[in-house]
């Protein structure tokens, strides 16, 4: 009797691991990336943080990211949301230098399923020493309509800042407005109420984008991050978006009033009906 129990014991404990570990192996992964600086004569480190969705269709991703270590108490984070996988940030990754995280929540309403960027990091200090950045909590959500959360797994990365100042270099010597980057206007049932919306980024290597300036009509509106629900939604004003960087540089677009299509044929319509009426009422006085 034991021999079977134990037998059956062992069965049942690798049939428990075959059954668990397709399920590890394609969760989803947050993971730390260092990359090259391609910025001149700046010393900043430059950390990507990206995902792998494993087996997943993902629409959303939220999450607390911590820093430590020697070099902590004076660590700056620029945060760059340029190429992100993301395009939509209810919560724009910020540093909180009070705590040392960043909090973020990001989507992308068709949802994805291959690994990409979610956000680039540029780290400085005034410390020489060790930081290391941990993946504190989260989740991301499928793409199935329910918003089923799922789990992620993730290690954590430690990398080596030396003594320096780029960021105070780096804002005196720009002189290079921001680069707009990605322009869309979107509307989904399952965000905004299903209203119109705008989704947009600019890039500046040098200081990085501070803020966006949205003119609507009568209406401007000062955001941080990249999505404005137009406030007309016939889309009939015009609206301007200005960019600004941390220097004080700045470069705007437009995205024009969209087109009445339907009213400019009415309009042609009664043109040519009332062109008709006199060419044919003017035909008739000419015969009489």
């Amino acid at each position: 009797m034991s021999k079977k129990f134990l037998l059956f014991s062992r069965f049942g404990t690798v049939a428990l691991l075959v059954f668990l570990l397709p399920q590890t192996v394609l969760a989803a992964q947050i993971f730390f990336k260092t990359v090259p600086n391609q910025v001149p004569d700046d010393k900043a480190e430059v950390v990507e943080v990206r995902i792998n969705p494993g087996s997943k269709v993902l629409n959303v991703v939220e999450g607390v990211i911590g820093f430590r270590g020697t070099a902590v108490n004076k660590l700056i984070a620029q945060v760059e949301t340029g190429g992100s996988i993301l395009t939509l940030w209810p919560t724009p990754p910020q540093y909180f230098p009070e705590e040392k995280i960043i909090r973020f929540t990001g989507g992308v309403p068709s949802g994805f399923n291959q690994e990409g960027l979610i956000f680039r990091l540029r780290l400085t200090s005034s410390l020489t020493g060790e930081i290391t950045i941990t993946w504190i909590s989260g989740a991301t959500y499928l793409n199935d309509g329910k918003g089923t959360a799922e789990g992620v797994s993730s290690q954590s990365i430690t990398i080596n800042l030396d003594q320096q100042s780029s960021e105070i270099n780096s804002v005196s010597s720009d002189n290079m407005p921001p680069i707009f980057d990605m322009l869309e206007i979107g509307q989904d049932p399952s965000v905004y109420d299903g209203q119109y919306f705008i989704s947009f980024h600019a890039n500046d290597d040098v200081s990085g984008v501070a803020r966006y300036e949205i003119r609507e009509g009568q209406f401007t509106t000062n955001v941080t991050d990249g999505v404005y629900v137009f406030k007309d939604q016939k889309r009939k004003t015009p609206i301007i978006i200005i960019a600004y960087d941390v220097a004080g540089n700045s470069q705007s677009t437009e995205i024009p009033a969209r087109y009445d299509w339907q009213k400019n044929v009415i309009i042609s319509l009664v043109i040519i009906f009332l062109a008709c009426v006199f060419y044919y009422g003017y035909k008739k006085i000419i015969k009489k």
